[in-house]
Formats: C-alpha cells, sequence, structure tokens
C-alpha cells in the first residue's frame, strides 16, 4: 500500500506539468498572432490560424476513422511520436525560412498534427482518472501552461524559440513518466482490454458488454443509457461549437483592435480561471461535481461581448471575460465526456476525438467570418456586427443547445460514476460480511447463518440450506444477537449496515 501511495503522490505533479508544457508549446507556437512566430501566412495569403484549424480538423476525422488501431498500445506510440516530433519542429520551420509562404504552411501542418496526437493522449489519459480528478487536472494544466508561457514570453525571443522545441519534448517524456507510474499502481495501462472493446463494439455497430450492475437492470436499461449517453455527447458538442465560435470571434476583434496584447488574453484568463476553481475547491461541499460552475459561463461572456462596445474600455478587457466563460465552460465538457464514457463503457479516443473536433469547426467558422469581414469593411466598421453575431451565438447554446435539464442530466451521471467508484474502493457486501462476524467472534457456523439473516432468509430457510435443524439454526441467532449486542434482525442489519460504511470510509 506504501507503495500504491508513493506512486500516486509522484504521479499528480506529472501529469499537471506534463499537460502544462503541451498548452505552453501551443501559445508559442500552435496559435497565432504568437510572440515567437507572430501571424506568418500560407499559400494564396491564408492566415495560420485557419490553415492549422484545417489541419487540425482533417486529422481529428482521421482518428475517428482509425479509431480502433489507435486504441492500442502500438497507436499510443504512434501517437506520442507524431505529437512530439511535429510539435517540436513547428516553430523551427517557419523561424528558419521567415515570411515564406511554404515554411509557414508547413509549420501549420506540423502544429496542427502535434496538437491533435498530444491532446488526445493526455485527455485520454485523464480521463480514466477518478470523478473530479479530470476536471482539477484540466484547470490545473491549463493555469500551469499559461504561467510557463508568461515566464517564457518575459524571458526573450532565444528562450521562447528553445521553448518552443523543448515543452514538447518535456511533454512526451511527462506522459512517458505518467504512464508507468499509473500503471505501477493500478496494473492498467492507457488503451487497454476496456478501450480496444469500446472502440471495436462502436466501429461493429453492437453494444458494449454492460456492467454487472447494468446487465442485472436489464438490456433496454443498458440501450437506455447509451441513448441517453449519445444524446448528452451531441447536446455538448452542439454547445462547444457555438462556444468556440463566439470565443473565436472575440478573438478576432481583440487581434485587429491590439494585436501586441491579443497573445496575452486567454493565458491571462486560464490563470484566472485556476484560481477561481481552487477557490471553488476549497468552499464547495461537493468538488467534485462543479455543476453550479456551468451557470457562470453564458453571463461571463454575455458580459464580455458587451464590454467590447464600451468605447472608454480596451476590447482586450471584453476578450478576458469571453475566454473565461469559454474555457470555463471546454473544460467542464470535457470532464463530463469523461463521466459519460465511464457510465457508457464507450470509446474515450472517440469521444474527445468528437469533442475536440467540434471545438475545431466552431473556431473555424468564428475566424472565417472575422477574416471575411475585415477583408470586406474593416474591422472598426464591423465590430459591432461581430459583438451582436458572438453575444447570439453564446444565447443560442444556453438557451436552446445546451439548457438546465442537460445539466440535470449530467450531474446524475457523475452521482451514478461516485456511487460506483465508492463501490469499487470498498469491499463487496459478500467481503464485508465475513469481515463483520470476524469482527464480532462469530465461529463459522454462526457466520454461514448470520449471512443468510443479513440476506433476509427465514431460520428454515437457513436450516434447509445448511441441513441442521431450524432448532440449532435458532440457537445459533440467540448467540449471534448476543454476540453482535442486537436484539432483532433489523437490529442485526443496521449494525451491519453501520459496519460497512465505515468498512468502505477507510
Amino acid at each position: 500500500m506504501a507503495t500504491d501511495r508513493g506512486a500516486d503522490g509522484n504521479l499528480f505533479p506529472v501529469r499537471f506539468l506534463g499537460f502544462g508544457f503541451f498548452w505552453a508549446w501551443l501559445f508559442l507556437a500552435g496559435v497565432t498572432p504568437s510572440p515567437l512566430i507572430g501571424a506568418p501566412t500560407g499559400f494564396g495569403g491564408a492566415p495560420f490560424e485557419m490553415m492549422e484549424l484545417s489541419v487540425r480538423a482533417l486529422g481529428l476525422v482521421a482518428a475517428l476513422v482509425a479509431a480502433r488501431p489507435l486504441a492500442t498500445r502500438a497507436g499510443q506510440w504512434a501517437l506520442l511520436g507524431t505529437g512530439v516530433i511535429a510539435s517540436a519542429v513547428s516553430a523551427p520551420l517557419v523561424l528558419a525560412a521567415g515570411a515564406v509562404p511554404a515554411a509557414a504552411s508547413a509549420s501549420a501542418v506540423a502544429a496542427a498534427l502535434g496538437e491533435v496526437c498530444m491532446f488526445l493522449l493526455w485527455l485520454c489519459f485523464f480521463g480514466y482518472m477518478k470523478l473530479g480528478e479530470t476536471f482539477v487536472l484540466l484547470v490545473g494544466a491549463y493555469a500551469i501552461g499559461s504561467v510557463l508561457f508568461l515566464l517564457t514570453v518575459a524571458l526573450g525571443f532565444n528562450a521562447m524559440a528553445a521553448a518552443a522545441v523543448l515543452f514538447p519534448v518535456l511533454s512526451g517524456a511527462a506522459f512517458v513518466l505518467s504512464q508507468r507510474l499509473n500503471a505501477a499502481r493500478t496494473g492498467e495501462n492507457l488503451f487497454g482490454a476496456a478501450e480496444g472493446a469500446a472502440v471495436g463494439a462502436e466501429v461493429a455497430g453492437e453494444g458494449v458488454p454492460a456492467a454487472a450492475g447494468e446487465a442485472a437492470a436489464g438490456p433496454w436499461a443498458a440501450a437506455r443509457a447509451r441513448m441517453v449517453g449519445r444524446s448528452q455527447q451531441v447536446r455538448a458538442a452542439g454547445g462547444l461549437v457555438l462556444y468556440s465560435f463566439a470565443f473565436s470571434v472575440s478573438c478576432g476583434i481583440v487581434l485587429f483592435a491590439g494585436p501586441e496584447a491579443s497573445f496575452t488574453v486567454e493565458p491571462v484568463a486560464m490563470i484566472a480561471l485556476g484560481l477561481i476553481c481552487l477557490a471553488f475547491f476549497k468552499t464547495s461541499r461537493h468538488p467534485e461535481r462543479p455543476y453550479a460552475l456551468y451557470r457562470a459561463v453564458a453571463p461571463l461572456m454575455g458580459l464580455g461581448f458587451l464590454l467590447m462596445v464600451v468605447p472608454v474600455l480596451p476590447d482586450a478587457v471584453g476578450g478576458f471575460c469571453v475566454a473565461l466563460g469559454y474555457v470555463l465552460f471546454e473544460l467542464l465538457v470535457l470532464n463530463d465526456c469523461c463521466n459519460v464514457v465511464k457510465a457508457n463503457d464507450s470509446s474515450l479516443l472517440r469521444v474527445m476525438a468528437a469533442a475536440r473536433l467540434a471545438i475545431t469547426v466552431g473556431m473555424f467558422a468564428g475566424w472565417l467570418v472575422v477574416f471575411a469581414a475585415a477583408t470586406a469593411a474593416g474591422m472598426h466598421a464591423t465590430v459591432a456586427f461581430l459583438v451582436a453575431l458572438g453575444l447570439f451565438a453564446a444565447l443560442l447554446a444556453v438557451s436552446v443547445v445546451f439548457t438546465e435539464r442537460d445539466l440535470a442530466s449530467l450531474a446524475s451521471v457523475a452521482d451514478d460514476r461516485a456511487l460506483a467508484e465508492h463501490g469499487a474502493e470498498g469491499p463487496t457486501r459478500e467481503e464485508a460480511a465475513v469481515a463483520f462476524a470476524e469482527a464480532r467472534g462469530l465461529s463459522r457456523r454462526e457466520a454461514e447463518v448470520a449471512a443468510f439473516l443479513l440476506a433476509g432468509r427465514t431460520t428454515s430457510f437457513a436450516a434447509e440450506k445448511l441441513f441442521i435443524a431450524e432448532s440449532t439454526v435458532r440457537a445459533h441467532v440467540h448467540s449471534i444477537y448476543r454476540k453482535c449486542d442486537v436484539h432483532s434482525r433489523m437490529e442485526l442489519m443496521d449494525a451491519f449496515d453501520a459496519f460497512w460504511l465505515e468498512e468502505q470510509s477507510h
């Protein structure tokens, strides 16, 4: 047990830093405008952001199609190798060749491939953690990556150029170390039999074998649970498309209004979100189920867009509020995707690829509108239109696509997962019954009789099954009551339930 705790203690900070390195790299070399690579254009004058989003979408579609071979140990290593190499070469490609369109295009392709591979790996790894851990890890990693990015920017160009190559390597190394520590703690790898079976069943169009509790409820209940899970995923994807669209519109407004500060808006928002969530974790009665935070998303994004039309305020102030609301929604949805996957035995790789694809589609549409508006009439003439469009998308998401009913449904999924995990951590009822008998000093035969009593069976039933006289069973019952300090079967069952709860809490 000491080894397990030590592995878990080492694992948590490694995961934080590993995914944090990925986000720091993404701000440096994967999105524009960047303090390192600026805002280069590729073939045909296409902006870097549009090229990167296009290739990213294609990569995610490919991941969905090839989910079965990717959900293997060999697939994991392929994703890891491609992710580290592509990420590490993306910035040098454009830095070495300057403003050459071919170099910018190649850099965008490499950045997109690196982003797809590393994001899927880390999110799949986080997704199989316990309830609540996934959200904590995501929030912490985003915040740590933002701090690393801002510190690197403060150190100057040479530090940023070195970090753009080093951060992906460190993220990959942290992933390998995290995998080893997790395997030492749990004995499981990232893509084990469960994930392969889930992907295989989805590809074949068949249901995944139900868990014991689900099977006991019957095939109709299992089918209904899968349908509810798919409905939740579709609605979550719709919310991601609309909110990411609104977010990219706000980023475009900030970019064209003041490009020198636009690259700091999202990292600062992520750090602020980390502090807000830290306060929430400290004060909430159920921090592992952060559904109250969903209600802050729409007000934050609405406030941000309204602040953008206030003449005396910089657009970055409104952009900060929009970014804060959007990142909060993204993390909450990704966390809930993990809960739905665990509840329905579906493929986490597929679900995360679909969620990231929804984000990518929304961002691409938002940037497309922004660049089209800036080209046609100039940004200053279309700010009010873009603000109205972004605000409409946010309101549509909260009022039609992703409503309070969906939040209640997701909360129930989290509750079910919490019960399942709590039950898995503690002893089974049979194991607890044996421990209860030992703790009360019952003999072997008394323990057998007690098991029948706790199961609600009669003394005649126990006598028949144990091949003893019913009078002998009654004598054992009297002795059981005396040793357990109870006077009736109900008191015995209450004493056992209290014992079982205490055992589960240890």
